[in-house]
């Protein structure tokens, strides 16, 4: 079951990450204002959500074919992971404000 967890885990930051860089390409931007990200984050959360879920489960119905454990197990540990809006949204924009220095690090010493 930690396999598959961590195997959700992955697909989520893999679908957060491009979502994230379709959002700077369609804001022709390169980065976030850190004053942003917070209602950034809060929109882009409640906005996909539902579409997150929707790849998630047929990526990993794709991925583990005759291993997928079904519907029923997979749902339950979106309700674990789900559980609370306000713990998903604050990781997120820990990720994208430490992604984001990051890259502006890499970028200053180049």
């Amino acid at each position: 079951m930690s396999n598959l967890q961590s195997t959700i885990k992955d697909l989520i930051f893999f679908y957060v990450k491009s979502n994230y860089e379709k959002y700077l390409n369609d804001n022709q931007i390169k980065t976030i204002p850190d004053e942003k990200i917070n209602d950034v984050i809060s929109k882009l959360y409640t906005d996909r959500m539902e579409h997150l879920k929707v790849f998630l489960k047929q990526s990993l119905k794709d991925l583990l074919k005759d291993e997928y454990p079904g519907d029923l197990v997979i749902l339950n540990i979106f309700m674990n992971i789900f559980e609370d809006d306000d713990i998903c949204k604050n990781r997120l924009i820990f990720e994208i404000r430490m992604h984001q220095k990051k890259s502006s690090n890499i970028n200053f010493e180049l």
